[in-house]
This record gives structure tokens, sequence and C-alpha cells, in this order.
């Protein structure tokens, strides 16, 4: 590794008043970074030194674990998209921790570099996506603001032609556009936010509503703190920007450079500073590094955590805040807060019964009454507690959500609850989620660290418990009676924490000596499953699974966090649930983006639902079945404009997901709102309902392989149908029935293509979703057809009896243009009408230039005219000046003078006709330029219209159809 590396990490550590990004990069051949987003995806590259492996770009926070004795070695992910894995034989060694170090030091540099490529990769997979256009969103900045005041946001994205509104999760922030004075146009992108004072603290989401539907989404975080915006001049410490306490800044890192803040803070007093990124939608990873006046490191927070600062004196005392590697620009934007208020760290329990009023402890700082909690402490941090009553949500709706402002991730999205905050004088604290529990709460009782000490229950029930301190294991016993059983789940990534639970389940038994001995029963590690695919990866390291109790007896549970951390952290809770078998499910809906034209490609789209006329859009319901549920799942939409309409759907008892099609009617008009997507089964003798909760790519990448996707759960789901555009091609089966044939039968189903713009190539239809048709060979359309029949031969394709629905899908290419036909035509009319004027304003100056050539050559014969009478005046005066007494010599003169100023009086009309030609000739010269710049410009506008290449991936509405049994057959 070049010796700059180590150099670069000191600096990064270590800081500087007047750091800066580094100036110097190791050689591109000494790149060695990857990801693994999922424990389902491909292994980074790594090497190994000492035992140890390293796989980067990766985060010794969050990753370091021990197996256990016996446990498999797999790979652990689905919460970073880092790993770690140090052996147990390596921590035994005393240069275990100087090895990491190294190893940290020359990968940095390697990582920082990959980082930066990473994000170049998927702001190009953004960007460059040759698909029709869809509204997406980048950023709205600022990313939020406080309640009951009006500001200005600007959005940024793609496709965002003529955004007129941002849509909020929370309809009562209001955005309209912002007008220019001058010009009396709307500004582009640009918005006046007004937040009522009733709405409540937290993060909701922002969508871009325009011509091309509405937008992903992105978080919008209503605070009660003043709120100020970060100026582009706080690049040095010098130029730092002074920030208030209880206040929040919103800004934006550039690459390579850091952003500095000043504050005031008294002797002894306790300050938090906080840099929101990851939860808002930011790409920054920020590092908070807090210096005293002159120039000295007081505090450094490397994990996007909370700076816990303490003033050791009066004084100014300076932030540098930048990103982890120090990238930049519009993606990179925070919520800076710097507070006296409370802040909680974790709430204790994690849960409780819903419709309930509960007693909990909240664990944090600056918190209003709170008392010293003795017994814990975080980064060496002294934490308060104070007691709390929380009456819990308990009405259908609030049993069925996860309300809350903290970042739900794909595996967290079957849990219930919502987020509690607390109140004070000094502002709103930070929110944490209370998750609901079905069954008694019991608080986990220390000492139960080993086998002897084991903490005695009585299922069902759920204990409440910390993984503290660091190597702490807990044990809990039980009596069951043979055939009693149990689903045993552990709740702790899922709460939003970076840890791995384990279980062991164990029967305990007696010798003939009277001594205990046990014998493994279970052993539960991560749940695996991944129903979301690589998008929407909803893995977890939290073990569940069913246990039954094979013979009376006594059984020991034992619980613990096999990442095994050093840092010794209060905040690492869990749930363990015991309980009856109680099935059950929940639902997310995710918009589903086209597939990539390359199908070797690794892309994971941000995307959202657009419906153009004649169009059909798929939309993926996910089923997390809880307890052995295994029923079928019918899906409905709801709040569906009349123009939309959606093929009924079932999640098969043996399906995690289904595929819901919607599909625009020909004369379908501009509609934006949320829709709910619900599920209906049988529980016994009921039916349940449950509504999908929304979930979404949050960033596009480039290639999950190497880059982490990030996704989460959404506020709601929202449809925007376009009734200015038509879908470039539609297809659809001749009727919209049910199809039947008997087992081992043929159908014949025809099958219409409707075509539109410029796409002509050859597509070939592949059906999809029904597993038993997947060998059907596609079916083909050349450029002239227009109507084929899809042939299914159930005998060859061993289609068994029953329902089977599927849809028709091919990706095609083309040509489109973003603008509607009527805006084509108006600006092909444009043309023309510029044409013409430029025409007959050329055919003006040519009238123009004529008359003043007469107006000329008549000025200059009047001029020799008049000339000539001045001088024949003079002669006849001269003469009668002679001859005072000659009548013919002063009639003579007296006819001259009368011919000279009748000369006069047309050499002067002359003139003013001459100089009036001129003006004429002079507004028609510039009636030409202003025709041919207007023709200009229109021909430019109308060269802009043409056509762009594009991919376009086409759906038909659903196709059902039933085989009957042979038997049935005959019965009828």
């Amino acid at each position: 590794m070049a010796s700059n590396s180590i150099p670069l990490i000191d600096q990064m550590t270590k800081g500087s008043l007047n750091q800066s990004a580094p100036s110097s990069c190791c050689p591109a051949g000494q790149l060695i970074w990857g990801a693994r987003p999922s424990r389902a995806q491909q292994t980074a590259p790594s090497r190994s030194v000492e035992g140890v492996r390293l796989s980067a770009p990766f985060d010794f926070s969050e990753n370091v674990r021990v197996r256990r004795k016996g446990a498999p070695n797999r790979s652990r992910g689905g919460c970073a998209p880092h790993s770690l894995e140090l052996r147990r034989s390596t921590l035994r060694h005393s240069n275990a921790l100087r090895v990491l170090k190294t190893k940290f030091r020359t990968a940095f540099h390697r990582f920082a570099i990959g980082l930066a490529l990473v994000g170049a990769l998927e702001l190009l997979a953004f960007r460059a996506a040759a698909q029709l256009p869809t509204a997406r969103l980048t950023s709205v900045f600022p990313p939020g603001g406080k309640a009951g005041t009006s500001f200005e946001v600007s959005v940024s994205g793609s496709d965002l032609d003529d955004t007129s509104r941002i849509y909020f999760s929370n309809t009562g922030i209001i955005a309209t556009q912002k007008w220019n004075q001058a010009s009396g146009q709307a500004e582009a992108n640009k918005f006046i936010v007004t937040i009522p004072a009733e709405i409540p603290a937290g993060v909701y989401e922002a969508r871009a509503d325009g011509r091309f539907g509405i937008s992903n989404p992105r978080a919008f975080e209503v605070g009660d703190r003043v709120e100020a915006i970060s100026p582009a001049t706080n690049r040095t410490a010098s130029a730092a920007m002074a920030m208030a306490l209880d206040s929040t800044v919103n800004g934006r890192v550039e690459a390579n450079a850091s952003d500095y803040f000043s504050f005031a803070a008294t002797k002894g007093q306790r300050v938090l500073i906080e840099c929101v990124a990851k939860s808002i939608d930011s790409r920054m990873e920020p590092v908070l590094v807090l210096f005293d006046a002159a120039g000295h490191e007081l505090e450094r927070e490397r994990r996007g955590g909370v700076l816990d600062f303490t003033a050791p004196m009066d004084g100014r005392f300076v932030l540098q805040v930048h990103d982890v590697v120090f990238r930049g620009g519009e993606e990179f934007f925070y919520r800076l807060t710097a507070s006296t208020g409370p802040r909680i760290d974790f709430i204790f329990p994690p849960a409780g019964t819903a419709g309930a009023r509960s007693q909990f402890t909240l664990y944090g700082r600056n918190l209003p009454g709170g008392v010293a909690a003795t017994n814990f402490t975080l980064n060496g941090k002294s934490l308060e507690k104070l007691p709390a009553q929380i009456e819990l949500p308990g009405d259908a709706e609030a049993r069925q959500t996860l309300a809350t402002s903290t970042l739900v991730r794909p595996g967290d999205a079957a849990l219930d609850g919502f987020e509690y905050r607390l109140r004070s004088e000094q502002g709103v604290s930070n929110p944490v989620r209370i998750s609901f529990v079905s069954d008694p709460v019991v608080a986990e009782r220390e000492p139960n660290d080993a086998p002897a000490q084991a903490q005695t229950i009585s299922p069902p029930c759920e204990i409440a418990g910390q993984f503290y301190p660091n190597t702490d294991k807990d044990f809990f016993r039980f009596e069951a009676r043979k055939g009693d059983a149990f689903w045993v789940e552990v709740f702790s990534q899922r709460l939003g924490l970076p840890t791995d639970p384990f279980l062991l389940i164990q029967r305990v038994t007696k010798n003939e000596k009277g001594e205990e001995e046990t014998s493994d029963v279970q052993e539960l590690y991560d749940s695996t499953a991944n129903i979301g695919g690589p998008e929407f990866n909803t893995a977890t390291r939290d073990p569940a699974a069913r246990f039954e109790a094979k013979e009376d007896g006594l059984y020991q549970i034992e619980v613990r966090d096999l990442f095994n951390r050093t840092e010794r952290n209060p905040g690492f809770v869990y749930r363990l649930a015991i309980r009856k078998e109680t099935p059950d499910f929940r639902l997310v809906a995710l918009p589903v983006a086209p597939p990539p034209a390359n199908k070797d490609a690794k892309i994971a789209q941000a995307w959202t639902p657009f419906l153009r006329r004649g169009e059909t859009i798929p939309i993926k319901v996910l089923a997390f079945r809880r307890d052995n549920f295994n029923g079928d799942i019918q899906l409905a939409v709801e709040g569906l404009p009349a123009s939309v309409t959606f093929g009924e759907t079932k999640i098969d008892a043996s399906a995690s997901a289904a595929t819901v099609m919607l599909t625009a009617s020909g004369n379908a008009t501009n509609w934006v709102g949320r829709i709910r997507i619900v599920g209906r089964a049988k529980m016994g003798e009921s039916e349940v309902v449950r509504s999908a909760r929304g979930g979404a790519v949050t960033w596009t990448v480039n290639d999950y392989n190497t880059q982490a996707i990030l996704s989460r759960m959404t506020r709601d789901f929202t449809l925007a149908v376009s009734g200015a555009y038509f879908a470039p091609l539609s297809v659809e089966a001749s009727e919209n029935k049910t199809w039947e044939s008997p087992v081992g039968g043929k159908l014949q189903i025809p099958i219409r293509l409707t075509r539109r713009e410029d796409f002509n190539d050859t597509v070939k239809l592949k059906a999809v979703g029904a597993p038993a048709l997947d060998a059907l060979k596609e079916l083909e359309f050349d450029a002239k057809t227009t109507n084929a029949t899809l042939e299914l031969d159930l005998a060859q394709l061993k289609v068994p009896a029953g329902t089977h629905q599927f849809h028709l899908q091919a990706q095609t290419n083309g040509k489109y243009r973003r603008q509607t036909p009527e805006e084509f035509k108006g600006a092909e009319e444009s043309v023309k009408q510029t044409e013409k004027a430029t025409g007959e304003a050329a055919d003006a100056v040519k009238k123009a230039k004529e008359d003043l050539t007469a107006a000329t050559q008549a000025l200059a014969d009047v001029e020799s005219r008049a000339k000539e009478a001045a001088e024949k005046f003079a002669a006849a005066k001269a003469a009668a000046e002679k001859s005072l007494t000659d009548e013919a010599a002063i009639a003579a003169r007296t006819a001259a003078e009368k011919d000279a100023a009748e000369a006069d009086a047309k050499l002067k009309a002359a003139t003013e006709a001459k100089a009036q030609a001129e003006k004429l000739a002079g507004d028609a010269d510039a009636q030409v330029k202003e025709a041919t710049k207007k023709k200009e410009e229109a021909a430019k506008k109308l060269k802009e219209m043409d056509k762009k290449d594009a991919t376009y991936t086409l759906y038909s509405p659903p196709i059902r159809v039933t085989v009957t049994a042979q038997n049935e057959t005959k019965g009828k």
C-alpha cells in the first residue's frame, strides 16, 4: 500500500481545525472495495491477514462478532453494506487490535475512492436510463422547516417538467409555486412552503407532482426550533457560521470540503449536537468534530450519532461537519441541530400493549426531571432516566401500522407500533419507536448471566432485555408439557439496532447425582428469508422459529448478541417473544421499475407508479406471514379513479408475493392521489383485512452486487394518471373474461396489440405470473401485426386443475416524444406562423426600401428644382433692384420669389418623406430581425421535440384461466 495512506487516515481520525479533504490518492490499481448489501448477494473482494478477514468498505462499529462454537459460518447482512468477521482465535492474540488498526488504515483510502466511484455510478444510472419519462425526485432543499413558518423550497431530480406542486404526506403542509414578480411567471421547481403551527414535529414525505406523474418520496422534517440555511461561505473555521443553541441549520456539503459553525456555551452547559442525514434520505455519512476557540479538538463523532459536549468554560466553540469520505453535492444534504433540550437514547421496555396506559422508563440526556442512571453510560457519557406513563394508541388502524418518523428498513416492515416524543420547555425530543405486543411484558431481571442464575418465566409472554454489558448472555427457564408449542422470536435489529441476536433452546435435566445437565434442542440464527428480492431485502438478523416440547420438563433459553461488541451500550435492547401460535400477516406494496434493457444488469431503481392512457403497470405486494399462516390472501385496490381498474389477484397459500396490475382506460384524465391495497384472508371462521404499507428503493444503484441498496418503508402509496399521454403500445386479450378448459385441453386466446408513437420493432410477449406457463413460447408480433393467438397446450405444459392468472410482458425499443401531440402540432403551427411573419416582414422591407429609393430620388429632383428656383429668384431680385421702376422686372422677381417658396415647401415635404421612408425601412428591418428570431426560436423548439430513442416495457392486464378436472367437466 502506498505510504500516503497512513497520513490520510491520521488526518481523517485526528482532525485539524483547518482540515480539508485529502489532496492525494492511492494508485487506481490498488483500489480494493466492495459491498455486501445482503446475505443473499455475492461476497465482495476481501483479503486476510493473521486470521482477520476484511471486506471493504466496512464499518468497525457495526459488524464485529465472534462465532459461537459449532455455529455455522454464514455471511451476516441485511442491515449494513459492510462486513467484518473476527474469529475468536484471532481475538485471543494481544496484537489483534493492532492488526485491525493497520488494516483499517491501509483500506480506508481505497474505501474512500471506491465509495466516490459508487456514487458516480449511481448518479449515472439514475440519469442515463433510456426509459419513458417518469418523475423522480433527488432532493428537496431545505429538507425541512419549523412549524408555523413559510419559506422557499427548491426541488431537483429528473423528468420534473412542469412541476406544479409538492405533495406532502401530511396534507396540512402546503406548497405554492414561487412567482417572479418581474416576469409574472412561476419559477421552475421553486415553491413557498407553509407549515401550520399545529403540524406535529416529525418526518413526513414530499413528492413532486408534474407533467410526468408524481415522484418517488423524499423525507421532509418538521421541527419546533428556529431554522436557518447554511451559507456557501463557511468552508473554513475563520468563516464559521454563527448558530444559536436550540436551533437547526439546513445545509449541503460540497465535495472535498467541510462546513464550519460556531456557537456560544457557558461552563457546564450540556449541548447535544446531531447531524441528521440518512434518516432524511441523504447520501451523506456525517462526521462531526468540535474545537475550542484556540483550535484544540474537544470531541469527535464519526458514526453519525450525537456529539455530546459539556462546555469546560464560557466561550465560543467551532464545529466542523463533513462527509466521512468528503463526498458532496445536492444529494448530500443534512439538518444540524445544537440542542440543550431532551434526547431519548432508548426506552425500556421497547414495547407495550396497544390501547393500554403503561409504565416506561426513558433513558437519555437533558431529560427534564430526570435523575442519573448510575448503571448506564453511553460512549463514556452519563445518561439520565425518567419514568413515563404512556398511553398507547389502540384503534384498529393504529394496531396495524407502524406510524413513526424513524427510518424503517424492509426487514422491519412486519412490525406494528408508533413513535413517542418527550415534550419540554426546551423543545420536543427525538422520536423513539414503541412496538406493540399481544402478551404480558416481563422485564429482564439481572443477574441472569449464567444457567444457575436463569430467570424463571411463564409463557406466553414477552421478555424485554438488554445486551448489556458487552458479551452479555441472558438465560431464562420455563416449564413445558409434552406437545406445548410456542413461537420463539427475538426483535432487536428490527428495532433499528446493529445487533445480531442468537437463541439457544435447551432441555434441563438432572443426572443420578442430582446435577443439572443440558441438551441442545434448537439453535436459532438469522431469519434469512428475503421475499422482496435484492431491491427490498426483507432478511433480518432477528431469529424466529416454532418450538414444540417433545416431553414434559424444564427448558432453558439463552439469548446473546453474536456481534459480541466491545462497546458497552445499554441501548442495545431486545424483545424475546414466546407466544402461542397466532397466524397473521402484514402486506407491503412496492412500485415495480421496468427491467433494464441489458438483462444482465443489476440495477435497482428508485421508481414511482405512473399510468398513461391505455397502459397497464404492475404493483408488487409482499406478504409477511406470521406463525405458519398458510391461507390465500385476496387482494383489492381502493381509492382508484373511475378510469383505472385492477385485476383481481390473490397471494396463493404457498406464495409470499403477487403482482397487482393497474390499467388506465383510453379516455383517462389527469389524477394524482393515495391508493390503498388491502388483503383479505380467512382466519378460522373470521375474515381479517390488512392494509398494505408502502415501500420503495431510496436511491438508484448501478450494480447491487457491489453497491448497497437503500430501501425503506414509505408513509403512503401514491399513483399518478396522465390524461395527456397515451402508452406507446397496449396489449390485451380480445375479451375480458375467464378462459376455461378441462385438464389436458387446449386454449386459444386472441391477443390484440395497439401501436402508437414510433414503436415498430418486433414485440415478443412472455407469459409471466403463473409458474405452470414458464415453458410457454413467446408470442411474437411483427411490425405489421396487430392480432395474434396465444395457444395453451395444457397437457404439454402440464397445467394442473385450478385457476391460474398471468399477464403478458415484453420490452421493445422505439422513439418517443416528451410533448403531447397537441403541443407538437402547436409547435409546427408556430413555425409556420413565424415563417409567414418572416416572409411578410421581408416583403415589407422590400416595399419600404423601394419607397425609400423613390423618396430619395424625389428629394433629389426637388432639391434640383429648388436650387434652380432659388437661382432664378436671385437673378430676378438683382434685376429688380437695378430698375426699381421696371414693372416687368418687378413682376419677374415676384414670380421667381413665389416659385422659390413653392420649391422650398416641396423640398421640405420631400425631406420629410425621405425621413419617413427611412424610418419605415428601419422599422421593417427590425421587424425582419424580430420575425427571424422568433422563427429560429420556434424551429429550435420544434427541433427539441424530435423523438428520442427509448425502451418501453409493455404489460397486459391479467389473463385468468380456469382448468377444470375431468370429473368436474363430466358433472357439468
